[in-house]
């Protein structure tokens, strides 16, 4: 057994200040196996734990005790396990005289609303996370001049001589800004000698007079600039200046305020009354800047920053020969310092005052524009680490698409870490959703949890609940998310949703992960090249991030890594071993640049029997100029690893943009890799998880296409256990029918369906038997139609349909939103078990057949068994149809809320509404 002893300086100094998310090499963790019908008891009842929380915005922090707790119960009712509390502001220009009385971020009044909301949670069996400071990041009027958000910005003015050039520079005079570099360099750079220091021609009026000789020249203008971000929607209290991240007096001064605000009002103990504290995503625009940042930077890279700076902030600069390459380095040096300090400084620091207050710390890792660290990185050191998902906004990843759902890139990148640290929970900011706020169906809402728990989500913190009372009026306060609320015509129905993720999430959180493939990207290359803009992230190689859902599709699991992972992992029996997890492959992706440590181990990990794919091409050089030394040695290893080990190398072109699905299937057939699950007939919407939990494989498989069934042959890796599907909309269980091997089985997915499969090792049972429609013996249900409409406010009408259509489009109803009840009597000619199919339906679908409730479809085909239909009998056929608000608000012409969302909206025309059929009932046949 080998590893690495010798880690990265910058790891070390996070594990002396007191970091805990590194694993030791040959540290192993597994997740407890309870017994069966324990597990099965938990699934098919949910802890709140596993239910999905919301995001609970304050807005404004307007906030009273009764309708804390009125809200409470209602999220409560319908199934929610939890609560973040997230204070906002309101946005007071869409709402006129909005009631209620704004509270003071950690004012006594406002804490003492905290504890009736954590008193009432308890009552309720609900849990409580909180997010640090209000809106984001992490700001305050109270913050000193020295604690708050700085950042160098550069502006670059073109010149061109011979003769007199004048500009103006105007920097305001204030405590806030100043001049630091004023520089005049050739268009083409050579050598930073070339440079021309012009500070002392500036007049103190701000004019500049140069005398150019000829050729044509840059002006770089940098300056440093202090409190130049508020805090985004900081509700009152905690808005005002944005905190700098990088310094970690202020940082942790900050987080004392709040726990030493708390504390006294929760008897001492945060921890004893909210599960975990929050900390949203990295809105640090401009920040990359703190006081001691040049000093810090020559300590670790031996060598000033300050000539460079200019250059390597701008990206666009012109450089010529070996010193483009220079700049280059300086700009990873810098990006590489700016990351070590921002975990030093805030997310260390920030997940230790969590355990001090006896919490868990939930951090999102991303941001905008940039990403402080490697994802992985700053993934790692959270008990929660999490990611987001966007409803009606595809985000970056090219072809990888599934109907305007975001869900690929920081999904995949908290998932990969929470497996690589041994993290039971890895959740989700779910549904975030700014263009379809009141046209998000809960099928759209299924298909989007679907996609998270293929990968690698277990939890969904939903975006979220508004704070907003009943004489807030309609459609209430929205400060941002999907709109679960019940002004909602679905409100009613979100139980079987919230029931359905709460199962899923359970499984997955109880269970271990199981991966094969580890993906390394090029973060030196992005680094050198863009410093720490998360767009070339997100984007290079163009593949990267559908390299993971492409071999998915094919039966392989994936995580990602990096040079973190590889320093300290073991390398034993030709398998990456970190934490609980092991891979047998790994794939690098479009790699110039590699860490000397880690390309040793690499060298490491070959000779262990290791296999590596190195895509479009393999690393030559050592990123940075503090370590450029390090190209020759680099050189060395990779060649070694090159030539050495022929068998366990191989070399690939990276794919074209439009064939990385078929590309993949040639990457996989060059390796001797079997799949973690064989598909006969691989589709680019089909996808899966797999989990162990004890002696039990746990299978999902996703259908994601909307209008076509999936069918395939599968053969699981299980040996003799029984395959059981555990439905997790009812929350029952049964055995499959099988073969004479147990672990293939013939897999149907109807448009949008997801099975959840179960292989037992001691438990067996007879199968339910199966049955089918036969589509030769049918009849149409004809009308007429009764139907009864209902308003969501409060309006009623009654109409009757000859044919079924789109009441959308009819005078009178276009804007309607609500339920209608459709009410038909028949005389079917069939009788015993039958299928009443229900058509086409927007959105969901409720059916009575004489009386008798037979049940709700709220996803995919509305179609329902009927056990045993009487024989020459006249039925009523009554089907309860709920539609969506978009149609409404709409209409809403006055409202400016309404108007708000609906404008922010793709669609402007109503949407389709009621049942559009044909309603038909088939016999059906074993």
């Amino acid at each position: 057994m080998k590893s690495i002893s010798s880690r990265r300086s910058f790891m070390k100094r996070m594990l002396a200040a007191g970091g805990t998310f590194l694993y030791c090499a040959g540290t192993r963790s597994t997740w407890s196996a309870e017994p069966t019908e324990t597990f099965y008891s938990a699934f098919m009842k949910p802890p709140s734990s596993a239910r999905p929380f919301y995001r609970w915005w304050w807005n404004g922090n307007r906030i009273t005790a009764g309708e804390i707790r009125r809200e409470l119960l209602l999220m409560k009712q319908k199934g929610a396990g939890g609560v973040e509390i997230n204070p906002i502001s309101l946005d007071v220009e869409l709402y006129d005289n909005p009631p209620g009385v704004p509270l003071d971020w950690l004012s006594d009044e406002w804490n003492q609303m905290v504890k009736v909301c954590l008193e009432e949670a308890g009552k309720l069996d609900m849990v409580v996370d909180m997010i640090v400071g209000t809106g984001w990041p992490f700001g305050g009027q109270f913050l000193e001049p020295e604690e708050t958000i700085q950042g160098v910005e550069l502006e670059v003015r073109e010149a061109k001589g011979p003769g007199t050039h004048r500009t103006r520079i105007d920097i305001p005079k204030d405590n806030n800004h100043k001049l630091m570099q004023l520089k005049l360099f050739p268009a083409t750079v050579t050598s930073l000698d070339e440079a021309v220091d012009v500070t002392d021609k500036l007049a103190d009026d701000g004019t500049l007079v140069l005398e150019l000789p000829s050729g044509d020249f840059q002006l770089y203008i940098l300056t440093w600039r202090n409190r130049f971000r508020d805090v985004l929607h900081g509700a009152p209290g905690a808005d005002g200046p944005v905190l700098d991240h990088f310094n970690r007096s202020a940082v942790e001064k900050y987080l004392n305020r709040m726990s030493g605000a708390l504390n006294p009002v929760l008897g001492g103990d945060l921890g004893k009354h909210i599960r975990s504290m929050f900390c949203d995503s990295i809105e640090l625009e401009g920040a990359n800047w703190t006081g001691d940042l040049t000093d810090e930077f020559e300590k670790r890279r031996k060598y000033r920053l300050e000539p460079y700076l200019p250059l390597v902030l701008n990206r666009e600069a012109k450089l010529d020969g070996e010193f483009a390459d220079t700049v280059r380095r300086v700009r990873y040096d810098m990006s590489k310092t700016l990351a070590e300090l921002f975990s030093e400084r805030f997310i260390v620091p920030f997940h230790e005052w969590c355990r001090r207050n006896n919490t868990l710390s939930r951090y999102q890792a991303y941001g905008h524009p940039w990403l402080y660290t490697d994802l992985l990185d700053g993934y790692l050191v959270p008990d929660i680490p999490e990611s987001d998902q966007w409803l009606y906004n595809r985000g970056w990843v090219h072809r990888a698409v599934i109907d305007d759902i975001r869900y690929a890139i920081w999904n995949k990148y908290a998932s990969s870490a929470g497996h690589l640290a041994g993290r039971k929970i890895v959740s989700c900011e779910a549904m975030t959703n700014t263009r379809g706020v009141f046209r998000a169906s809960l099928e759209y809402i299924k298909q989007a949890t679907d996609l998270n728990i293929i990968c690698g989500i277990n939890h969904l913190v939903l975006h979220g609940f508004n704070y907003s009372p009943p004489e807030a009026g309609f459609p209430g306060w929205i400060r941002y998310g999907t709109y679960f609320n019940e002004n909602n015509p679905w409100w009613p129905y979100a139980r079987y949703w919230f029931d359905y993720a709460a199962r899923l999430s359970y499984v997955f959180q109880e269970s271990q992960p199981v991966s094969q493939i580890a993906i390394l990207g090029n973060t030196p290359d992005k680094w050198s090249d863009y410093g720490l803009d998360r767009n070339p992230w997100n984007n290079q190689p163009h593949y990267l991030h559908q390299l993971w859902q492409a071999l998915n599709h094919y039966g392989y699991l994936t995580d990602y890594v990096n040079a973190t992972i590889l320093e300290n992992a073991e390398f034993k029996y030709g398998e990456i071993l970190y934490g609980p997890m092991s891979y047998k492959l790994l794939l690098v992706t479009n790699m110039e640049s590699i860490e000397l440590k880690t390309a040793e181990a690499l060298d490491l990990y070959i000779g262990q029997g290791g296999k590596i794919v190195f895509i479009g091409s393999t690393p030559e050089r050592s990123p940075g100029l503090a370590n450029s030394w390090h190209n020759k040695g680099v050189n060395r290893v990779i060649q070694r690893i090159v030539k050495g080990s022929p068998e366990q190398v191989t070399f690939i072109n990276g794919p074209d943009k439009d064939k990385v699905i078929e590309w993949t299937l040639k990457l996989i057939q060059n390796t001797t890799l079997l799949p973690d699950v064989y598909i006969s007939n691989p589709d680019e919407k089909l996808f899966f998880n797999h989990q162990k939990a004890g002696e039990r494989d746990i299978f999902f498989l996703s259908n994601m296409k909307r209008d076509k069934i999936l069918e395939f042959d599968a053969s699981f890796p299980t040996g003799n256990k029984t395959p059981w599907k555990w439905d997790a909309e009812t929350g029952k269980r049964f055995p499959l029918k099988h073969g004479m091997l147990k672990d293939t089985l013939h897999v149907r997915l109807s448009p949008l369906e997801s099975v959840l499969y179960v292989f037992e090792p001691d438990k067996t049972g007879e199968p339910e038997p199966e049955y089918r429609a036969d589509r030769k013996q049918v009849y149409t249900v004809s009308g007429p139609w009764k139907v009864s409409f209902e308003h969501v406010n409060g309006k009623k009408l009654k109409r009757q349909f000859d044919t079924l259509t789109d009441f959308s489009r009819l005078p009178g109803l276009e804007n309607f939103s609500g339920t209608a009840l459709y009410t038909c009597n028949l005389t079917a000619p069939l009788s015993g078990r039958v299928l009443l199919d229900l058509g086409e339906v927007k959105e969901i679908a409720e059916v009575i057949l004489n009386g008798e409730r037979l049940g709700v479809k709220w996803w995919g085909k509305r179609e329902f068994v009927i056990e045993d239909l009487p024989a020459g009998k006249k039925h009523k056929l009554e089907i309860r149809v709920t539609n969506l608000l978009f149609n409404y608000c709409l209409s809403l012409k006055d409202n400016k809320a309404a108007q708000n969302w609906v404008n922010r909206d793709r669609v402007k025309e109503p949407v389709p509404s009621g049942l559009l059929g044909p309603v038909r009932i088939y016999a059906m046949k074993d």
